[in-house]
C-alpha cells in the first residue's frame, strides 16, 4: 500500500502536480518512513505549495540520512534548501545554523573541497554587507562544482550571484552578461521548478533595482508569466507571492494597473500574514505605488505606512503622493532624508528625479540644478535607457521651469521616445504633459492640444484618475500664465505654501477682503474647489516660481 502511494506521489511530482504529490507523499510517509530521495521530493512539493513546516521537517530528515551515509553533496543540497526556506520565512538564525551544521559535516568527513552551497550562502551574506568583491571570490568554486557534477541549480545560482555582485559594484556590462548566461538556463527549463521561481525573482528584481535595466526585466517578467501559466497547478507560499510582486511591478510599468493591484493585494496580504518582513514590505510599497497612480490616496497612504513599519523605504512614492497634494515641503524633506541615507549610486538615482520635481515645485531651481548634475553623472556611468529617460525628463522640466520651452522640448521629446521604446505608457503620457506645457509657452496651442489629447487617452485607458484630471484642467484653462494676474500668481504661491488669507494679507499689504476676492478668482480661473486643489495645480503646472 505504501509502495503504491509512493509511486503515485513520484508521478504526481513529475507532472508538477505538487499539491497532490505532497498529500500522497505524506500519506505514504505515515505508513512507512520515506527514504532520503522521496523526502527531498516531498520537501520540494511542500516548498512549492507554501508548506514551510512540512518542507523543513522533510529536509531535516533527508539531511540526517545523507549525513549518515557520508553523501556530502546531497546533504549540502538539503542544507541549502533549508537555509533558503528559513530565509523566506524570516528565520535568519535557523538559516545560519543550517549552514554551520553543513560546515561541521564537511569538516568531519574531511572533504577535499567545501560544498558549493556553502560558498553560495557565504556570498549571500557578503553581498548583504556590501562586500561585493569578497562575495564574487566565493563563487568560482561553486560554478566549477555545479558544472563538474551536473548540478544545474548550483551552477546557475552561483552565476546569478556573480552577476548581482558585479552589478552592485557598478560593473554593469559584465554583470548583465553573466546574468544573461544564467537566465538562458532558466528560460530553457534546465533548472528545477523551485530554483526557476527563485531565479526569475532574482533576475527581475536585480535588473529593476540595481541596474535600471527595464528592457531585460520586462522580457523576463513576460517569460515568468508564460512559465507560471504553463504549470498544471500553480505553486504557492512565499515563493509564489514574491513572483507575484515582481510580476506586478512590471505590469505597473506596462500600465496594467488594475491587474497589478489584484496581484499585489493578494501577495501583500499573504506575506504580511506569514511575517515575511522584507518581502511583505516590498509588496506593500508596490501596492502603494499602484494606489497612488489610480488616485486612491488614502489606500496609498496606508500601504506606504505599512511598508515603512516593515522596514522598507517609502520614497520616492510617498514624496510623490505629498507633491500631488501640494505639500512641497514634506515631499522635499522626505526625499532629502532618503537621499542622505542612500549610499549606492543606483539607490540615489531612484530618488533624484522626484527630488528635482519637488525642488522645482518649491521654486528652488539651484537645488534642482545641483541634483541634476549628480543624476547626470550616474546616468553616464550606467548607460541605462530608463535612467537616460528620467534624466532627459528632469532636464526638460528644469528648462521649462526656467521659462525656456524651446530648450525643454528636445529633452522632453527624447524622454518620451525612450519611455515609449521601453513600453512604459504612464511615463510616456506624463512626459507628454510637460511637452504640452512647453508647446503652450511657445504659443503652439494646437501642438499642446495634440499632446494633451494623447496623454488623456492613455491616462483614461490606464485608469490613472489624478493624471486624467490634470489633463482636463490643462485643456480647460487659459493657455498662458496671463490667465492669472501677477497678484493672483503671488497669492497662489502663498496658498501653496500653506498660508492663511490673514497671513497673505499681511505679507502683501492687502485687506483680507481683497485676498478673499483674489482667492475666489484663482479658483474660478483654475476650475478648482479648494486651497489644496489650487496648490496641487500650481505644483503640477510649475506656477510656484517666477518665469
Amino acid at each position: 500500500m505504501a509502495a503504491a502511494a509512493v509511486s503515485r506521489a513520484r508521478e504526481l511530482h513529475r507532472l508538477t502536480r505538487w499539491e497532490d504529490a505532497c498529500v500522497e507523499f505524506l500519506a505514504a510517509d505515515a505508513e512507512r518512513a520515506l527514504d532520503a530521495g522521496d523526502l527531498e521530493l516531498l520537501a520540494e512539493a511542500a516548498q512549492l505549495t507554501g508548506r514551510h513546516h512540512v518542507a523543513a521537517s522533510a529536509l531535516e530528515r533527508a539531511f540526517a540520512m545523507r549525513a549518515a551515509t557520508a553523501d556530502l553533496d546531497a546533504a549540502a543540497t538539503a542544507a541549502f534548501w533549508l537555509y533558503l526556506d528559513c530565509m523566506y520565512a524570516g528565520e535568519f538564525a535557523r538559516a545560519s545554523g543550517w549552514m554551520s551544521r553543513l560546515r561541521e559535516l564537511s569538516e568531519q568527513l574531511d572533504a577535499k573541497e567545501e560544498p558549493g552551497w556553502l560558498h553560495i550562502a557565504a556570498a549571500y551574506q557578503l553581498i548583504s554587507q556590501g562586500r561585493y568583491d569578497d562575495a564574487r571570490a566565493e563563487l568560482p568554486d561553486a560554478v566549477a562544482q555545479g558544472r563538474e557534477r551536473g548540478e544545474v541549480d548550483l551552477e546557475t545560482f552561483a552565476r546569478m550571484l556573480t552577476a548581482r555582485s558585479l552589478l552592485l559594484a557598478g560593473r554593469i556590462d559584465e554583470g548583465l552578461s553573466d546574468m544573461d548566461q544564467a537566465m538562458l538556463r532558466v528560460t530553457s527549463g534546465q533548472t528545477s521548478p523551485r530554483m526557476t521561481g527563485v531565479l526569475y525573482c532574482a533576475a527581475i528584481g536585480t535588473c529593476e533595482a540595481d541596474a535600471w535595466e527595464l528592457a531585460r526585466a520586462q522580457e523576463w517578467a513576460l517569460s515568468l508569466e508564460r512559465w507560471m501559466e504553463s504549470l498544471p497547478t500553480l505553486f504557492g507560499g512565499a515563493l509564489l507571492d514574491n513572483c507575484r510582486v515582481y510580476r506586478a511591478e512590471l505590469k505597473r510599468r506596462r500600465g496594467q494597473l488594475t491587474e497589478a493591484k489584484g496581484d499585489l493585494e493578494e501577495a501583500a496580504r499573504n506575506l504580511v500574514d506569514n511575517a515575511n518582513g522584507a518581502l511583505a514590505g516590498h509588496a506593500c510599497y508596490e501596492l502603494g505605488e499602484v494606489y497612488r497612480l489610480l488616485g486612491d490616496h488614502d489606500a496609498a497612504e496606508v500601504a506606504y505606512r505599512r511598508a515603512a513599519s516593515l522596514g522598507v523605504g517609502v520614497h520616492p512614492g510617498l514624496a510623490l503622493l505629498r507633491l500631488r497634494a501640494g505639500d512641497t515641503d514634506a515631499a522635499a524633506a522626505g526625499l532629502r532624508r532618503a537621499l542622505a541615507e542612500a549610499t549606492r549610486p543606483t539607490d540615489r538615482a531612484r530618488l533624484m528625479p522626484s527630488l528635482v520635481s519637488a525642488f522645482l515645485a518649491a521654486g528652488s531651481l539651484d537645488e534642482a540644478q545641483r541634483t541634476l548634475l549628480e543624476l547626470d553623472d550616474v546616468s553616464r556611468s550606467m548607460n541605462s535607457a530608463a535612467l537616460n529617460a528620467e534624466l532627459a525628463r528632469a532636464q526638460g522640466e528644469l528648462a521649462l521651469a526656467g521659462g525656456s520651452g524651446a530648450a525643454a522640448l528636445p529633452d522632453l521629446r527624447l524622454a518620451a521616445d525612450l519611455w515609449r521604446q521601453l513600453g512604459a505608457p504612464y511615463e510616456t503620457a506624463r512626459t507628454r504633459l510637460l511637452i504640452a506645457q512647453a508647446c503652450r509657452s511657445l504659443g503652439d496651442d494646437e501642438g499642446a492640444r495634440l499632446e494633451l489629447e494623447a496623454a488623456r487617452g492613455t491616462f483614461a485607458e490606464l485608469g490613472a484618475r489624478p493624471d486624467l484630471d490634470s489633463v482636463e484642467i490643462l485643456m480647460n484653462t487659459p493657455t498662458s500664465r496671463e490667465g492669472l494676474s501677477g497678484r493672483e500668481l503671488q497669492v497662489l504661491r502663498l496658498i501653496a505654501a500653506g498660508r492663511t488669507n490673514r497671513s497673505i494679507a499681511s505679507e502683501l499689504f492687502l485687506s483680507e477682503r481683497t485676498v478673499h476676492r483674489h482667492v475666489s478668482s484663482i479658483f474660478d480661473k483654475l476650475r478648482v474647489r479648494s486651497r489644496a486643489e489650487a496648490a496641487a495645480y500650481a505644483v503640477q503646472h510649475h506656477l510656484l516660481h517666477s518665469p
